[in-house]
């Protein structure tokens, strides 16, 4: 079995999972609670941390050699806490800690996976003087910097073996309006993402653009995939955004979406049937992701204190404090919890 290990800069923690069911082990150290000293730092987000953790690894180390990071955090960014009761609150709360933290690490550059982590760290940083001069910036645009291209016949290869897998289930309304090798995706351009375009830009520069096609709605005419509906509990309003997509996909004769946020391929993926849907990293690695059987991930969320999960059915993991609370953190996140 697989074994990742991340020291969290800004917690001084030491975060080990088993496998891909993430378990983790949580350790606090020394100067637990105290955030190393960092420039440049990888910021994944929870939802690329829980359904693909081989990639944030991979991520990781690739960012690491080119030398445009130093470290990393698997901090949550915050906008989920808006979800939770007295949300407000407690959102306001951890962003107060997150930049104490951020300050005292010396950072001064982030780069994020994640469209809402990005918007999130943004406009959180930006409201106090000691960090608003920290840079936030996306992923896939650092990536296309230092010369990474998805290889186009991958590209065609996963595409390829997606419609037949849908086929095979049933689904795939798009798959007849595409033949042979001509095989297109359409770019699905996430919700934070509409001021700044910065990971709509980078996603398309990573893709071969003779394998892309736009549907009706991108960029800035972008419309949510769902994912806020559902994290506010509106369900069947959230499954008919993501059908629209698919539609959308079918009508430009796209066999797959691509999605730079790792929420809206799962989305996607589990609310409409009639294309394929991939994360612009499982392209660029060759490496899919069981989106269908991801929801059984979705099971951590680091913060710096443990909050009262009474009513939240969220399995949050605090990072900071005494040793014993790291331990009981640990225990919370190897099987307590409740999978959203």
């Amino acid at each position: 079995m697989d074994e990742y290990a991340f020291d969290d800069v800004l917690t001084g923690g030491t975060v080990t999972f088993a496998g891909l069911r993430l378990g983790a082990a949580v350790s606090a150290g020394v100067d637990a609670g105290a955030p190393r000293r960092c420039a440049t730092l990888f910021f994944p987000g929870c939802s690329l941390l829980n359904y693909a953790l081989p990639l944030v690894q991979s991520v990781y180390d690739l960012l690491r050699e080119a030398d445009v990071v130093e470290g990393i955090s698997l901090l949550c960014c915050g906008k989920i806490l808006s979800f939770e009761p007295d949300g407000a609150n407690v959102r306001a709360a951890f962003e107060d800690e997150l930049r104490d933290h951020v300050a005292a690490a010396g950072v001064e550059r982030i780069v994020a996976a994640c469209p809402n982590c990005v918007a999130a760290l943004s406009a959180a940083l930006a409201a106090d003087e000691r960090t608003a001069h920290v840079q936030v910036v996306a992923l896939p645009g650092e990536l296309a910097k230092l010369g990474y291209r998805i290889d186009a016949e991958v590209a065609r290869r996963m595409l390829g073996d997606g419609v037949k897998a849908y086929a095979a289930a049933g689904c795939g309304a798009g798959a007849a309006a595409t033949a042979g090798d001509d095989l297109k995706f359409c770019v699905h351009d996430s919700c934070p993402d509409r001021e700044s375009g910065a990971f709509a830009d980078g996603v398309r520069a990573l893709l071969p653009p003779e394998l892309v096609v736009e549907a009706a709605h991108i960029r800035k005419k972008s419309f949510c995939c769902g994912s806020l509906l559902r994290a506010a509990g509106k369900f069947d309003a959230a499954d008919k955004q993501a059908r629209r997509h698919g539609e959308e996909a079918v009508e430009v004769q796209a066999a797959g979406i691509v999605t730079a946020c790792v929420s809206c391929a799962f989305q996607l993926s589990m609310a409409q049937t009639a294309v394929p849907v991939f994360h612009y990293l499982e392209l660029l690695y060759d490496w899919r992701v069981d989106w269908r059987g991801a929801d059984q991930y979705m099971k951590l969320r680091f913060l710096f204190d443990e909050p009262d999960e009474a009513g939240s059915g969220r399995a949050y993991a605090g990072l900071a404090g005494e040793a014993a609370d790291a331990a009981g953190a640990a225990a919370k996140a190897n099987g307590e919890g409740e999978a959203r």
